[in-house]
């Protein structure tokens, strides 16, 4: 009994600290605070989203294995593959902006008068406040499981 509710508190802070870094993420891509200042914070910052995404599926893997259902009554829930479905989506999300924040990185190193146009800035908000919402269903569906559903 000590063990699962320990392995749901792991899951649970892991959970949260995903809602942390992506909002924190979010709140500093705006057209007014992105500039060379702020791009470092948010690559570290887009790490951190990485590592809880990592420590998302790792407790979620030890749920799972060592939890109190284990995995005959976990792994035929659909549930639980829609909770997977929808982290897999925001993981897939998160990936391009990634790659645009490298880019952005590469791009401000080329010389000292680097600006993004604000309807790049925006629309990048509007990509992370898109996976923010997505986040939102899973813990629904985390709750129903935990209530026998499914």
């Amino acid at each position: 009994m000590l063990t699962d509710a320990l392995l749901l508190y792991l899951h649970l802070s892991a959970m949260l600290g995903l809602a942390v870094f992506l909002t924190a993420k979010t709140s500093q891509m705006r057209p007014d605070a992105l500039d060379l200042t702020a791009l470092p914070r948010l690559r570290r910052l887009d790490a951190w989203v990485w590592v809880s995404f990592a420590a998302v599926l790792a407790s979620g893997l030890a749920l799972i294995f060592w939890g109190s259902k284990g995995p005959d009554w976990l792994l035929h829930n659909p549930l639980l593959w829609a909770k997977a479905v929808l982290q897999a989506l925001m993981a897939a999300m998160s990936w391009p902006s990634t790659l645009r924040l490298r880019h952005w990185h590469h791009q401000s190193q080329q010389g000292a008068g680097w600006q993004l146009a604000h309807a790049t800035v925006r629309r990048e908000r509007r990509w992370l406040m898109a996976q923010s919402h997505v986040m939102v269903v899973i813990p629904l569906l985390a709750t129903l499981m935990s209530h026998g559903f499914g």
